[in-house]
């Protein structure tokens, strides 16, 4: 039995051999730096939420990122601009600083399926923190999808966090994990066929077409080239040990826009790599946390049989509405 003791929340807490609690006990003893001391029931009740919110708060990475920090400063390619050290913190930081709910202000999770223009197989995933503007965007980014024509079920969650599973909120503080997290709880309402979408984009025209891209294709994504200045050499050298894939010799997949069929061979064995990295959480030390382990699992899966979709996602509104994109990311 392993025991955890609880700074100034609860007594000591002790936790046993069922699935959730073995995922809570391999964070812990890989030294997860994402990872609280809380343990969960079955059932994630508010105060389990306001407990965890407040301790992921009181965790600091910076132990561990100055020393990365410091050696990809020093190892930096001549010509290529450093990305600040406060960008990485900040980034790093995000899920243990967001806030997934606020009773002081009446603010609670909320979690819906919406069927849009009569629903559909077709399912757009959503997922935001109570954070800033992002839950207006959300709300708007639904309304759109309606006025543009979509005709399919939106899911959304705004606040908490994706927990399909049971085991998936002691990974909460993990920068970015809830993408694939909340792909799966879509999945698991038995939605076949799903697009995320950042909170932040904005549908320039119906969507509808890149389902039929997820059908024939079987996913649908966005590449760039290579973005060196993101990643930390001790992290490269990480994913590499783990997942096989030089993560800058390779085209990087951007994640604010994603589809995929979930009846693909491979998407089950796709999760729990991810999760299996959530659960190590240094493999997320980057500035892109999680679209430098996507990039990893992309070459591992799907890169040599499925080609990037052209015109997914535009920067700025009028050259994306001019050039036909799908979506344009609003600024956040």
């Amino acid at each position: 039995m392993i025991y955890t003791l609880i700074l100034g929340l609860t007594p000591l807490i002790g936790v046993n051999d069922s699935s959730n609690e073995k995922i809570y006990a391999q964070a812990i003893a890989l030294k997860n730096p994402f990872i609280s001391h809380l343990y969960f029931g079955e059932t994630i009740s508010t105060t389990d939420l306001e407990n965890q919110q407040r301790y992921l708060r009181c965790i600091k990475v910076d132990y561990i990122l100055a020393p990365r920090y410091q050696e990809y400063h020093k190892n930096l390619p001549f010509g290529l601009k450093a990305i600040s050290y406060d960008d990485f913190a900040n980034r790093l930081h995000r899920g243990l600083w967001q806030t997934m709910i606020d009773s002081k202000n009446n603010l609670y999770p909320e979690k819906q399926v919406i069927e849009i223009n009569g629903g559909g197989k077709d399912c757009v995933v959503l997922f935001s923190s109570l954070d800033r503007v992002y839950p207006s965007y959300i709300r708007s980014l639904i309304e759109a999808l309606k006025e543009v024509g979509f005709k399919g079920s939106v899911y959304y969650r705004i606040g908490g966090y994706p927990n399909p599973n049971g085991d998936e909120i002691y990974l909460a503080g993990v920068p970015y994990a809830f993408k694939l997290f909340m792909l799966e709880e879509a999945r698991n309402l038995g939605f076949r066929y799903l697009l995320w979408l950042d909170a932040s984009l904005f549908p320039l025209k119906n969507p509808q077409p890149l389902f039929e891209l997820i059908r024939s294709k079987g996913v649908v994504y966005k590449e760039t080239a290579p973005l060196p200045q993101f990643m930390l050499p001790k992290t490269r050298d990480e994913i590499y040990k783990l997942l096989g894939v030089d993560v800058l010799a390779c085209k990087h997949l951007r994640m604010p826009v994603f589809g995929i069929d979930t009846n693909l061979d491979w998407f089950n064995q796709f999760l729990r790599e991810h999760k299996r990295m959530a659960i190590l959480g240094t493999p997320f030390l980057s500035c892109l946390p999680e679209e430098f382990i996507l990039t990893a699992l992309k070459e591992r899966y799907w890169s040599k049989d499925v080609t990037p979709t052209e015109k997914l996602l535009g920067f700025e509104f009028f050259p994306s509405v001019k050039n036909g994109y799908f979506f344009y990311l609003r600024h956040h």
